[in-house]
């Protein structure tokens, strides 16, 4: 579901042909349980004489936010205060200014009533109406004054009073995301809001609101017919994998190396899809996992398949997407993609940054290397199963090992089965290893890959600390993107488990991140709660990167506990 908000004069109406073909659009628009709501500076009998209510909406906001109406009735009103009233009164001499003031539904009042949403005056002289509108800005903190486009005339309304904060409170109410709302204007009133949500300014906009750089539209249904799309949840058929090939200009790629998915026949809704006049135009894999740590499971959205038709691209409709998927993962305690971090940074994904390992070649004749068969992957699963994992079963573990651009072994080890390895060809390391004699294992598969060294890029959990302190790092790697939605979950899930494994710093901090604090807690056990007060605040960025990226951690005790042991192969990724 969509929600969009247009402001009024010069935007929604701006003469009776492009009034009509507004009207039109927003019909069709809500006939798909989209929201549409005007917002405007005008009174309630201001507007109603101009539109004959023949606008359909689902609110009207009047008064720059001050009135709220829903199917006609005022549902949440912003006054401006007594005391500010009083001092407006005796600052002006109303018997002599040409000035009208307004009372929710009521457009014309006298300026000696008190609950009054809005005050126009208007002056002969435009520098006056700057001066009288720079004045009350700096002297008053609970009222604020614009000039209206006309210049010699101003308005003034409650500092409490904004479209953008009438917004959220529609929001609220109808319980739609923020990436979801979308909205339209052309003048002063209309900034935050634009800065705030998916804004467009109209071609003719105030020069302070281009100067925020939105796109530009000549009409409100030029949006509508951008929302004009349908998004479901769909199984892959041979239609979309098609697009998902063409997409990305392979000849049948997701079949051949994405097997485990699009190898088969599914029933599975597992697709993001964004039509367009019935026309595949975006999609997206959304693929269920599980990860398992110690006797804690942490549901996971594996994502991949990112992609937009050609013709569409670069007009917002991968924000779209990126949305409904955000949709689809609040189910899910964290989601994971690989991708470009600059790119999909923007969208809440962050880097888990781990060790790139080089470790040099040396000669185990009783360790040998096998291409993978039929034999062996129960031993392979039940290998894979014994520390943190993800759901790998035995029906697609053979199409697990054969993934991406990658060579995969059996481990013999005095010709007894011992483990197995994937070996990444395009990056040139072992990005997966489960066995026995780990190091001698990796020091003779560069003698059978006939190399001086060889590069190891594998979890924390996989080996002990002994093992790690004898690897020389050569470099930090960012593997996955990340977003961890079950915040308290995650951290008491990871840090108990490495609580059970490692030696930690006890103790407790507080992190304010946006509107909540969390307590952290490690002595026995580890725990998380909420908080009043706060040791330091960071922004979400901060927050991740911590919990996930070594390289940010600077604190003793906060060392001693993150980044957290969250991590997938590169194999359970879609």
């Amino acid at each position: 579901m969509f929600l969009l908000a247009s402001d009024f004069d010069r935007t929604f109406y701006i003469n009776n042909y492009d009034f009509k073909k507004n009207v039109e659009a927003v019909k069709r628009f809500r006939n798909k349980n989209n929201k549409f709501v005007i917002t405007t500076g005008r009174s309630y009998q201001d507007y109603m004489n101009i539109t004959k209510n023949f606008v359909p909406t689902d609110y009207l906001i009047l008064n720059h936010g001050a009135t709220i109406l829903k199917d006609d009735e005022v549902i949440k009103s912003t006054s401006i205060s007594d005391s500010s009233l009083e001092k407006i009164r005796k600052l002006f001499d109303f018997n002599n200014l040409e000035y009208f003031a307004t009372k929710d539904k009521e457009s014309r009042v006298s300026i000696n009533e008190n609950n009054l949403s809005k005050i126009n005056i208007t002056m002969r002289d435009n520098l006056v109406v700057k001066k009288a509108v720079d004045y009350i800005n700096k002297n008053f903190t609970d009222i604020k004054a614009y000039i209206l486009f006309h210049k010699n005339q101003f308005e003034i309304i409650s500092s409490k009073t904004d479209k953008l904060e009438a917004l959220k409170y529609i929001s609220e109410i109808e319980n739609i995301d923020r990436v979801n709302i979308y909205t339209v204007g052309d003048g002063y009133t209309d900034i935050n809001m634009i800065k705030y949500y998916n804004g467009y300014a109209m071609k003719n906009s105030v020069s302070d609101l281009l100067d925020i750089a939105p796109p530009i539209v000549d009409s409100v249904s030029e949006i509508i017919d951008f929302l004009d799309i349908n998004i479901t949840k769909e199984a892959h058929d041979k239609n979309l994998v098609n697009f998902i090939n063409e997409c990305y200009n392979y000849n049948h790629y997701f079949e051949k190396y994405m097997s485990k998915i699009y190898g088969k026949e599914t029933l599975d809704k597992n697709h993001i899809v964004i039509k367009k006049n019935n026309e595949i135009i975006a999609c997206a894999l959304v693929e269920p996992n599980k990860l398992y740590i110690d006797d804690n499971t942490l549901d996971i959205l594996t994502i991949g398949s990112i992609c937009v038709d050609e013709k569409y691209r670069k007009k917002g409709y991968l924000k779209i997407l990126i949305s409904a998927i955000k949709e689809e993962e609040s189910k899910y305690d964290l989601s994971v993609l690989s991708g470009d971090t600059k790119l999909y940074s923007k969208y809440g994904y962050y880097p888990n940054i781990i060790n790139l390992y080089k470790v040099n070649a040396k000669k185990h004749d009783n360790i040998e290397f096998r291409n993978i068969t039929d034999n062996h992957i129960d031993d392979c699963l039940n290998i894979y199963n014994k520390k943190i994992h993800s759901n790998r079963t035995i029906y697609n573990f053979k199409d697990i090992l054969s993934q991406w651009k990658s060579e995969s072994y059996f481990i013999y080890k005095d010709n007894i089965f011992i483990g197995y390895l994937i070996y990444n060809t395009k990056q040139d390391y072992i990005s997966e290893i489960k066995c026995t004699d780990i190091k001698d294992v990796i020091e003779q598969f560069s003698i059978f890959k006939n190399r001086e060294y060889i590069n190891l890029n594998i979890l924390n959990n996989d080996y002990d600390n002994y093992i790690k302190d004898d690897l020389e790092g050569t470099k930090m790697y960012s593997r996955h993107l990340y977003s961890i939605n079950n915040i308290e979950k995650v951290i008491n899930v990871c840090l108990n488990h490495k609580l059970k494994h490692n030696e930690l710093e006890k103790g407790s901090i507080s992190i304010k991140v946006s509107d909540n604090i969390y307590k952290i807690t490690v002595s026995d056990k580890a725990y998380i709660t909420s908080d009043t007060k706060y040791d330091f605040e960071l922004d979400k960025e901060q927050f991740m990167n911590l919990l996930l990226n070594k390289k940010m951690i600077k604190d003793k005790l906060l060392s001693s506990w993150f980044y957290l042991d969250i991590d997938m192969y590169n194999n359970d990724l879609v």
